[in-house]
């Protein structure tokens, strides 16, 4: 099987307090030192042939244009990148013509595109760093610089947010005419400063939210392919299709994580760790472990759930030579007769009301 490459991108103007991401924020990154540290662990990790590129963060447009091709430079020496999807995270604030128009050159033909809300008064609530007009001016610059693939990140289920102004973000997502989208549901992660915070969201709104974003982008030509991605035919994400269907991949970066043949692996997400170990070593490993074929054929069938096409689970049988275990064939019978989880012919998938629930069902199921 293939193997996808991710490059985590820490640095960040600030961290916005809904994230659960390893960051750094403000001058504590400096990037020649942590792109120096990226080309150490590439010559480690180095010599594959690469199916999909990702480069996320963090805010990876914060690169300075120098670091930019610096980044550039170090995927083609140590990685066989063809006519694949290739994937550059860009926040409104720091993109500008010249940084587009190096990221085409550079082949990256994708951006992945935070603009998470187009309210004012719920961009501060998020402490996002740009405002509403900046997300219109920053797209019709990917635009003009030729990137016709394009992907917006939205968020809902803020508190106190009403359906008009559900509807408003909405209306103002689908008038940049982006091929793919990414919604999401405010979630408090214990990591992030809502939850230091005691900030709490309301799930009965939230899962009323979730049916009118699915009906609202499916009915705009934005299909629902899985729980929280809607594309335009022909541009559902193929790097994240590759690790919802298990595939290999390695990840580069502070905090990144890596999977090759069933042994999963990741790095330290403290930053001067990360720069230390790579400099004494190249391997800034924080934990390893041996994932059994049981294990792989029951995580690739969760995350087969997500996604609106479902898992058949023969041909996961098939393809890691081991049966669905009989306490799982019970509790999937089960999820079915309550409603969650739907059989069509030989293929499993979440039902309208599962998709809701899809961390209980995962957690019933593993």
């Amino acid at each position: 099987m293939t193997t996808a490459l991710y490059i985590h991108i820490p640095g960040c103007a600030r961290k916005c307090p809904y994230c659960s991401f390893p960051v750094v924020a403000g001058k504590s990154f400096h990037e020649e030192i942590y792109l120096d540290a990226v080309a150490r662990e590439a010559s480690l990790r180095g010599g594959r042939e690469v199916s999909s590129l990702y480069v996320g963060g963090g805010t990876p447009s914060l690169l300075s244009e120098e670091g930019i091709a610096r980044l550039g430079m170090i995927i083609r020496e140590y990685f066989s990148v063809g006519n694949v999807e290739r994937v550059f995270e860009m926040n409104p604030e720091s993109v500008t013509p010249a940084k587009a128009a190096l990221l085409k050159s550079l082949g990256f033909n994708r951006v992945s595109f935070g603009a998470q809300s187009f309210d004012r008064r719920y961009l501060s609530y998020l402490g996002r760093t740009h405002g509403v007009q900046e997300s219109f001016r920053a797209f019709k610059v990917l635009r003009s610089a030729g990137f016709d693939n394009i992907s917006v990140d939205l968020m809902f289920g803020f508190p106190g947010q009403t359906g008009i102004e559900l509807e408003e973000d909405l209306d103002a997502l689908l008038s940049l005419g982006s091929e793919h989208a990414a919604v999401y549901a405010l979630t408090v992660d214990e990591r992030s400063v809502f939850y230091v915070r005691g900030e709490r969201v309301s799930v009965d709104d939230q899962g009323e939210f979730y049916h009118r974003v699915c009906q609202r982008l499916n009915a705009a030509g934005l299909m629902q392919y899985e729980v929280s991605n809607f594309a335009r035919l022909g541009f559902a994400s193929r790097h994240n299709m590759h690790y919802w269907e298990g595939g290999d991949y390695v990840g580069l970066g502070m905090g990144a994580h890596s999977h090759l043949d069933g042994e999963r692996f990741w790095n330290t997400d403290i930053l001067p760790r990360y720069l230390e170990l790579i400099r004494s070593g190249g391997n800034a490993e924080a934990g390893r472990e041996r994932l059994t074929p049981q294990a792989r054929l029951m995580e690739s069938f969760v995350f087969g759930l997500r996604m609106n096409a479902g898992v058949d689970p023969r041909e996961l049988e098939a393809r890691f030579g081991v049966p669905l275990p009989d306490d799982q064939r019970d509790e999937v019978k089960a999820l079915i007769a309550e409603g969650f989880l739907a059989m069509d012919n030989t293929r499993i998938r979440t039902t309208d009301q599962g998709r809701l629930v899809l961390d209980a069902i995962s957690s019933r199921l593993i």
